[in-house]
């Protein structure tokens, strides 16, 4: 049977009296989320701009510029891929939600085609998990794109390479 000393025995007996927990001197301060969401207009065939937009749940957004787009300042990015990082987390998810809620986005069917009718672009959008393709005869989501594409437009985008 292993002999313990006195010293070893102060020392775990002043372990457990002092506690051997995590010390909480430094505050743990979990940065906000963003809400994740996907905004691309697919191809038609005239000029019309083609893009998709993500934002990422740190707050990193890409846009992948596959026709130019129309509006200032986003009229000036060349085709090609661009990454920013969203400033204001909380600004970001409010509006979102906001345009989520004022278009019942939650309620909508998951796509408004006729594979019939061509030459139109779509919109998909993907929030919060739901996938809406917007296509022909759908709703009107003006609230929700002009969310997103304002956001896309206040953003400062940088090239970056892909693979």
């Amino acid at each position: 049977m292993p002999r313990f000393g006195i010293g070893w025995i102060s020392l775990v007996l002043a372990c457990f009296s002092w506690g051997c927990a995590v010390s909480t001197d430094a505050p743990t301060t979990v940065p906000p989320q963003a809400l994740p969401v996907h905004y691309q207009k697919t191809m038609c065939f005239g000029p019309c701009p083609a893009f998709t937009f993500a934002v990422d749940l740190s707050g990193r957004a890409e846009l992948e510029v596959l026709r130019p787009l129309r509006e200032a300042p986003l009229d000036a990015l060349a085709p090609g891929h661009y990454a920013a990082q969203l400033q204001d987390v909380h600004a970001w998810n409010a509006r979102v939600h906001e345009a989520l809620g004022s278009v019942h986005y939650a309620q909508l069917d998951s796509v408004y085609d006729n594979p019939r009718v061509t030459d139109l672009p779509a919109t998909i959008t993907i929030c919060n998990g739901k996938s809406v393709t917007n296509r022909y005869n759908g709703p009107d989501l003006t609230t929700l794109y002009a969310a997103l594409d304002e956001a896309m437009a206040a953003l400062k985008w940088h090239p970056i390479e892909t693979k």
